[in-house]
């Protein structure tokens, strides 16, 4: 069968303002909250992606109404829920793993699809069940699929410290903590900017929640209430890292509007240390055009504040653009590095060390050929090795990318890259 692809030209250097949009990772944990809240909910600055559509469909399956104009987004929590839901979405992304929590605390007794997502580790949701078993839910595994059923008395107060501080663990238990009886803490929790965007919502609704560092004490409460005006979720933060790479990979000098520099701090540090000129102001930054050879570098990913995984392919697109050895050390993800044999094809060079740790000497002369991205970050990766690649790239695996970027292809070809869409 015959795939759509992206049409890439190389040797480009794009240059201009581009918008970011609302984030994703945000905006999928806050939808599945409003599960929690009967009545109207309204929210701004939503990306149009294909997780968030996904998400919109489970929430339709309960019985919620939805409607999604622009970047605008309503929900109608007024209805019961649907008893034996299809959930025909559910196994197609890791997100809907994020209902449960809420569901949990509403005393719902669910069956829920295994949840599926991009192929990048195992990414077990061990943590999820261990910390819901806590508060006295019932779960097994039946064919591939999750029975959850909740305690008839409702959720109790939990005392329970993350092995790994898991994103998608500790919003669920967030969620299912607010309305639990008595207070709980969790311990060794992952505070990135979507997470405390999910807090932040809560606690507008009513929900009584404390952090300190990766800490949370959470007294629950009777009931939330939703809010009367609109939330605007903050925005993506991994959309913005990829374009201000972007502009390093290519040296042309983009601004990027709309974004928290807060956010990045840790890579903003990092292309600094190279030598790349970059102004930051409350809500933009701005990554001066350059044509200087740049030395190699080392970096290693980790938990939030640290250097973010969904990063990491993009960075080493830029890696292959520096002058000297530079080495990638993942640790997050055991099969994030999946497409480096797509960039090795174009001639990148890249060398294992173990299975977690490469090497590459720049700078790298890559030529254009026909390549796949396997999941969505390294798409972005993909997009950005081959716009400095010699000749044009065909890149597959476009469903990927429609999970994370909002107008990708407008985007890019806004700061000047001739890129095109081709159908089959």
């Amino acid at each position: 069968m015959k795939l759509k692809y992206l049409k890439i030209k190389g040797e480009a250097c794009l240059s201009g303002d581009v918008e970011v949009s609302g984030s994703k990772n945000a905006i999928l944990p806050i939808l599945f909250s409003s599960l929690l809240v009967k009545g109207h909910h309204f929210f701004t600055n939503v990306p149009k992606l294909k997780d968030v559509e996904d998400a919109l469909e489970m929430l339709k399956d309960l019985g919620l109404k939805t409607k999604q104009l622009q970047n605008q987004l309503f929900i109608d929590n007024s209805y019961s829920f649907e008893k034996n839901p299809a959930f025909k979405k559910a196994s197609s992304f890791r997100a809907s793993i994020l209902c449960l929590g809420p569901l949990m605390a509403l005393s719902y007794r669910l069956k829920l699809p295994l949840p599926g997502g991009c192929q990048i580790g195992s990414r077990p949701i061990d943590l999820h069940l261990e910390g819901l078993r806590k508060m006295g839910v019932s779960i097994s595994i039946q064919k591939k699929k999750i029975l959850a059923i909740p305690p008839a008395k409702g959720l109790k107060a939990c005392h329970f410290k993350l092995p790994f501080p898991s994103v998608g663990a500790t919003e669920n238990l967030i969620m299912a903590c607010v309305l639990a009886k008595g207070t709980s803490y969790l311990e060794n929790i992952a505070y990135e900017p979507e997470i405390l965007d999910l807090i932040t919502y809560l606690k507008k609704m009513g929900a009584k929640i404390e952090r300190k560092k990766r800490t949370l004490k959470i007294t629950g409460v009777k009931k939330l209430k939703a809010l009367k005006k609109s939330y605007s979720i903050i925005p993506d933060r991994i959309e913005a890292g990829t374009w201000l790479l972007a502009g390093a990979c290519t040296r042309g000098q983009i601004c990027i509007k709309k974004c928290n520099p807060k956010h990045l701090s840790f890579l903003l540090k990092k292309l600094k240390s190279l030598g790349f000129k970059i102004e930051s102001q409350s809500d933009q930054i701005l990554l001066k055009k350059s044509n200087k050879n740049y030395p190699g570098i080392s970096i290693k990913t980790g938990v939030y504040p640290s250097f973010p995984t969904d990063l990491q392919a993009q960075f080493m697109a830029l890696m292959l653009t520096l002058k000297g050895e530079s080495s990638l050390k993942e640790t997050i993800f055991e099969k994030r590095f999946r497409y480096i044999e797509q960039l090795n094809n174009l001639g990148a060079g890249i060398q294992f060390q173990g299975s977690s740790k490469v090497y590459v000497k720049g700078p790298a002369v890559l030529k254009a050929k026909s390549i796949t991205a396997h999941d969505l970050r390294a798409g972005a990766g993909l997009i950005l090795a081959a716009l400095t690649s010699k000749g044009i790239t065909k890149l597959y695996g476009l469903q990927h990318l429609e999970r994370g970027y909002e107008n990708l292809v407008f985007k890019l070809r806004y700061l000047g890259a001739e890129v095109k869409i081709q159908s089959p």
